[in-house]
């Protein structure tokens, strides 16, 4: 009895296993996911060895197939556990079709189509060949890879500033920013150097400080500054929807070519702006003890300037507006929302019209003729998953975004004819992630890709005419770049004269440089020689798949 229990159990093969590992296997090498090599190993044996019992055969491949579908979510790019949970309750309030439209994102069909072919062709090939020997065979080859490859260290290409110039004319050479503003990226690019050199990030960031003046002088002509923070809207976004080339964009006197948003979610990158007179904080220290001196809405108060605040939505999202008041100083009270509708949010909150947020902003500058103003602007129009007022399917980006910009054209024009000078500021905070990528599909976000950071900034100075302008700003930058022009429009009376007290391409020159580094709660980016690498929860870095 023994005897024939044991010729019973016999080696079998892969069998159907055969289907998801050669599965992984092409998602792997279409940069999908990042195989995890011993867990593979583990997981072939465990399904490889035979059993015979046909009820421990079952329990088996229950076991498998759960350790499968963790193993394939450990090896993808999806949000981790934590930061899951740390979303709950935003997801509970969001709007069912858009979860729905959510989770339809996130069905790559051409794999599936791809996987269904590899399950016919596996039925029809397992009676003429052994596939598990291909299947086996072809994993040892990917494992055994690297010890194939030449040992060698590559010499690393250290990044160099480029020069800020002007759009239509090529300027003088400038000199080099000086080396002190970016941290070196000598080392080799493994998960130790990127961490250490995080840290050094963060140490250097801490003591960088925009200069601005302690007072403003009697004779300084008098200007408003307006802060127009637009969530979902990234050169990525816009060349995507085909409005990179709108008209709106030649009126500005300045862009920022790499402008560095360093998060891709709204409140985080509220507060960078707001706290942006002090260098890059890491997400944690974001949300730490107010340091005054680092916001600028509170900088620009002692210099005079009366505060404002305008939002095509409530702010209670998330606690939104009220996180902004005790992280960051933003004094004024928020009125309740009661433009005209609209789109109604993911959450089923109304958003106002744009149009209507920037008459009422012109209303504010009208009750202070004689005096200085700072308006913080926040729209969220362009959010994934709005709808048109009433409509209940979800509105496309493109003709929001083109809205939003043909709205910015009439600001424009509506403010020059009042004659007041104005330095308006459009910082996005974000993009949509209209696009998507092998990492994160199209309007996901927890990865702060530079696809999705790498925002539009823009400067127009409206009451005067700049000379040489637009001017464009080339180097990586982020907030402390822009905070620092904010200062020197104020220390050099920028507005005194009619084409600008000095010359715009001596105003943006050696503006403080910051690399790419980006971070939500659960995963940080950053750039390190030339390369783009990701490190999700408490796991290794990895290279951003292209």
């Amino acid at each position: 009895m023994a005897e024939t229990r044991r010729r019973s159990i016999k080696w079998t093969g892969l069998g159907l296993w055969n289907v998801f590992f050669i599965s992984e296997f092409l998602l792997s090498s279409f940069s999908y996911l990042s195989l995890n090599f011993q867990y593979n190993i583990i997981l072939i044996a465990f399904v490889l060895f035979p059993v015979g019992n046909r009820y421990l055969h079952w329990l088996r491949n229950f076991i498998a197939i759960i350790a499968a579908v963790a193993l394939v979510y450990n090896e993808s790019w999806l949000p981790g556990i934590d930061s899951i949970r740390g979303n709950f309750h935003n997801l509970v309030a969001m709007d069912t079709s858009y979860l729905l439209e959510s989770v339809y994102n996130f069905i790559n069909w051409q794999m599936v189509g791809i996987v269904l072919a590899l399950i016919i062709f596996y039925y029809a090939l397992r009676d003429y060949i052994r596939v598990t020997t291909f299947t086996i065979a072809y994993f040892l080859i990917l494992f055994c890879a690297p010890l194939w490859q030449p040992w060698f260290e590559q010499t690393p290409q250290v990044q160099t500033a480029q020069v800020v110039e002007p759009v239509h004319q090529v300027a003088e050479q400038q000199p080099a920013q000086k080396s002190s503003d970016l941290i070196p990226q000598n080392e080799p690019a493994n998960s130790k150097n990127l961490s250490e050199w995080l840290r050094a990030f963060y140490f250097s960031e801490k003591e960088r400080r925009a200069v601005w003046p302690e007072q403003l002088g009697k004779e300084d002509t008098p200007f408003d500054i307006l802060l127009l923070n637009i969530c979902s809207l990234s050169n990525d976004d816009m060349a995507a929807a085909g409005l990179d080339k709108h008209q709106v964009l030649s009126k500005f006197d300045i862009a920022f070519d790499n402008f560095n948003s360093a998060t891709s979610y709204s409140g985080p990158a509220a507060l960078r702006l707001l706290k942006s007179a002090c260098g890059q904080p890491s997400h944690d220290d974001l949300y730490e003890a107010r340091n005054p001196d680092c916001e600028i809405m509170n900088r620009l108060a002692r210099l005079g300037y009366n505060q404002y605040v305008f939002m095509d939505h409530s702010g209670q999202y998330d606690n939104f507006y009220q996180s902004l008041r005790h992280l960051a100083g933003l004094s004024p009270q928020l009125k309740p929302m009661t433009y005209p509708k609209a789109y109604d949010s993911f959450d089923e909150e109304p958003i106002g019209n744009t149009k209507a947020v920037f008459q009422d902003w012109e209303k504010s500058l009208q009750a202070n003729k004689d005096q200085r103003t700072v308006t913080f602007i926040n729209l969220i129009a362009l959010h994934d998953g709005n709808r048109f007022a009433g409509k209940r399917r979800l509105a496309a980006f493109k003709p929001r975004a083109q809205t939003m910009l043909d709205d910015l054209d009439a600001l424009i024009s509506d403010v020059q004819k009042t004659g007041r000078k104005v330095m308006l500021v459009v910082v996005p905070e974000h993009g949509a992630a209209e696009r998507g990528d092998k990492v994160q599909v199209a309007h996901l976000r927890d990865i702060p890709s530079p696809a999705i950071t790498k925002v539009p900034v823009l400067i127009k100075f409206i009451g005067l005419t700049p000379k040489g302008a637009p001017v464009q700003v080339k180097e990586p930058t982020s907030y402390l770049a822009l905070s620092t022009l904010i200062g020197r429009v104020l220390q050099t009376n920028y507005f005194a004269k009619p084409e600008g007290e000095i010359p715009l391409t001596d105003l943006v020159k050696d503006l403080p440089q910051t690399y790419p580094v980006s971070e939500n709660a659960n995963a940080v980016v950053l750039k390190y020689q030339d390369k783009v690498f990701v490190k999700m929860d408490k796991g290794d870095w990895r290279e951003y798949a292209k």
